[in-house]
């Protein structure tokens, strides 16, 4: 494991103090998770960005997939 450091706001090192006691997990168990949530959803990004301007790739309505759900 890389250990590195960095500063955070006092509110949100209290925060994540405050969950990491409510949870028994450590600070840095939740540093790590935040950190690893946020890579995902840049990832998830990328990929919709990269699809949105793919010429090749249909978009399909939202009224399109009700149909085909039937609902």
């Amino acid at each position: 494991m890389t250990e590195l450091s960095l500063k955070i706001k006092n509110k949100l090192a209290e925060k994540i103090y405050k969950i990491s006691e409510n949870s028994n997990r450590t600070f840095s168990y939740h540093i790590n998770e935040a950190l690893r949530s946020y890579i995902e959803e840049q990832n998830e990004l990328e990929a919709a960005l990269k699809r949105l301007k793919d010429k090749n790739d249909k978009i399909i309505s939202s009224k399109e997939i009700r149909k085909r759900l039937g609902i």
